[in-house]
């Protein structure tokens, strides 16, 4: 979905219908994991696992890349190997997108 979203013209039709969509699949999602995920990990986990977990979710964030890749999606091998040059390329792409060049 962020892949297509990525490729349309922003504000057409489609794009607007595909973002509804993504908001509402993101809102489930959330909404799923505050009621089930997150206090099933509080009551099985010490505060030193949580925070640990934490701590190497932001790690893996800051190395992750910022742009959908689906043709890595379903492969874990494919993710592993690819995935830090794609966040180098992404970064880079971020930042020139962002200063407008």
């Amino acid at each position: 979905m962020l892949a297509e979203l990525d490729k349309l013209e922003f504000g057409s039709e489609r794009f607007t219908r595909l973002l509804a969509e993504f908001e509402q699949s993101v809102g489930e999602h959330a909404d799923h994991e505050e009621r089930e995920e997150f206090p099933a990990l509080r009551s099985r986990l010490s505060q030193e696992e949580r925070t640990t977990m934490g701590r190497r979710l932001l790690a893996v964030e800051k190395a992750a890349p910022t742009r959908p890749h689906p043709t890595a999606a379903g492969s874990p091998a494919l993710q592993w190997t690819a995935g830090p040059l794609a966040s180098v390329l992404d970064r880079a792409r971020d930042a020139v997108t962002s200063t407008g060049k």
